[in-house]
């Protein structure tokens, strides 16, 4: 290692503090455990190899915290692995710490999407710019959240990934500050760009284990399907959340089949042991039994982004989910 006071020496003396904070402030449960021993272990060797000093024990971290905590471990990794790091950790520390990190890495943000399954329900608007009746979309959303929307997502299947960007940066910030989600439809690279609560794919879009490595490790991930095998295979390959769908006939999507009815959403919830979300043509008039048949959460595009008043259109379908026994 490099002499004192240079950049591989201090990023070599953070790193130490901040793999100890972590192995001693991360919740240590059934998910985490193993990849926490394999921590600790490496940081003795660490020590025994170039002694720092060793930081105050921390108290026990918030998950979202020792998430960040990983990730800057791993990127003050990366930094020593470069040229001029003057082997501050040799090849094989190296590679098991970024492994261990990897894994710990995973584990804590597979605990925090499992932690998000209860903001999973209630009303759930797409805002498609498609559908807004020439109105801005942003007014749509802004209504949508005003009448007790628990989710919002964003779909634009037509303009460019700019010009998208350039609505889901304030519809971040409108669902951060309403402490609502906002799920990005299909642009996976866009929902890590602006730090959305997720995304939604379908069934022909990017495979989930591929998302995975673009999206944050809290960040959830929604998939849809048309049948039972296929929301069976979203579960196995691990969708935190399902869509399931069309309920009823829709018009605001070309080309689907025909609407699968109530009694196959009912199957569904028999199979499913994620959040399940109910799409296709659902409104005030008809939600009933759809949240009796057991959707956690019930999408809407036309229902709301295209009712004359969007927010009263989303407060009635919020009254009629709450009244059907729904979580809003």
């Amino acid at each position: 290692m490099t002499g004192a006071g240079s950049l591989p020496s201090a990023c070599y003396a953070t790193l130490v503090q901040c793999l100890q904070s972590l192995s001693e402030g991360c919740p240590d449960n059934e998910s985490t455990n193993l990849a926490l021993h394999r921590l600790r272990n490496l940081i003795l060797v660490l020590q025994s190899q170039n002694p720092t000093p060793v930081p105050p024990s921390a108290n026990q971290l918030p998950l979202t915290d020792a998430l960040t905590l990983t990730g800057t471990s791993q990127g003050l990794l990366a930094t020593l692995r470069g040229p001029g790091a003057g082997g501050a950790v040799n090849a094989e520390m190296d590679q098991a710490l970024s492994e261990t990190l990897a894994t710990l890495s995973q584990k804590i943000g597979a605990t925090l999407r499992a932690q998000q399954a209860d903001r999973i329900r209630g009303l759930y608007v797409i805002v498609d710019p498609q559908v807004t009746g020439g109105r801005d979309p942003m007014e749509i959303a802004r209504a949508a959240v005003r009448g007790g929307a628990r989710m919002l997502q964003l779909r634009d299947k037509l303009r460019d990934k700019g010009e998208i960007l350039k609505l889901a940066e304030p519809l971040q910030q409108l669902c951060q500050d309403n402490d609502v989600m906002l799920i990005v439809n299909d642009h996976v690279d866009l929902a890590a760009a602006i730090g959305s609560a997720g995304v939604h794919v379908g069934q022909t879009d990017l495979p989930v284990e591929q998302a995975r490595q673009v999206l944050g490790p809290a960040q959830v991930l929604g998939r849809s399907n048309r049948e039972i095998q296929q929301l069976i295979e979203s579960q196995e390959m691990g969708a935190d959340h399902v869509a399931f769908g069309a309920i009823y006939q829709t018009t605001t999507k070309s080309g689907t089949r025909a609407p699968q009815g109530v009694e196959p959403l009912r199957r569904a919830r028999e199979v499913t042991k994620v959040p399940l979300v109910a799409i296709g043509g659902i409104n005030a008039e008809n939600v009933a039994p759809v949240v009796e048949a057991g959707a956690d959460a019930i999408c809407v595009t036309a229902a709301v982004a295209s009712a004359p008043e969007p927010e009263a259109a989303a407060i009635q379908l919020v009254e009629a989910i709450r009244s059907a026994g729904g979580k809003v």
